[in-house]
């Protein structure tokens, strides 16, 4: 089972369906707007970050991008409410870098 990281965004009730329908049950979310945000941790079983591009500090999607790099994680980029998460996901999953 693969967990994800959903960084971004207020409402992603709709994105945690998605990721769920795809087999990942351990999801986190950080809203993406305080610093703070920028300073904690990548959950350690995180398989993929789900970055909402509209919804997410610049300096905190910088710092969690290059953390997940270093990290070997993947990071799929959403705009708006998520509806191109599943053809990411579906393509991470061909690639069988997301475990579904």
């Amino acid at each position: 089972m693969t967990a994800a990281l959903i960084v971004g965004g207020d409402y992603v009730t709709a994105i945690k369906q998605t990721l769920h329908s795809f087999g990942i049950d351990q999801i986190t979310h950080w809203g993406g707007r305080k610093p703070g945000d920028a300073r904690q941790a990548i959950p350690r079983d995180t398989g993929v970050v789900v970055m909402m591009t509209d919804w997410v500090n610049h300096s905190v999607a910088g710092k969690v991008k290059r953390t997940a790099e270093r990290q070997g994680v993947r990071v799929v980029y959403v705009r708006g409410n998520g509806g191109n998460l599943s053809a990411a996901l579906a393509r991470l999953a061909e690639d069988k870098r997301l475990v579904a």
